[in-house]
């Protein structure tokens, strides 16, 4: 299992690469410019089944957005934390 964190908008290819290297059982969280891609309605068939999506919350709000936009879980830094805590890898 791997964590990947995308941090640039959805207009960047870097962001699209590692959105393909998702594996099932996968978490990818977006940060800065990132959490952009947490209020597409599409985002769920842009990654495999069974790849777990989330936006920091702090980010999101940051740029604007509501939290009732976000079409993923918005988590905090300490959920961050855990996050990569868990996995045995982070790309970046």
């Amino acid at each position: 299992m791997a964590l990947i964190i995308v941090k640039k908008s959805p207009a960047n290819k870097l962001s699209e690469f590692l959105l393909k290297l998702a594996l099932p059982q996968d978490k990818v969280i977006f940060i800065q410019d990132g959490v952009i891609f947490a209020i597409e309605k599409n985002l769920k068939g842009l990654v495999k089944e069974g790849v777990e999506l989330f936006a920091l919350k702090e980010d999101f709000i940051a740029r604007g957005f509501e939290e009732s936009e976000s079409q993923i879980p918005l988590i905090d830094y300490e959920g961050w934390a855990d996050l990569i805590e868990r996995d045995e890898k982070t790309i970046s």
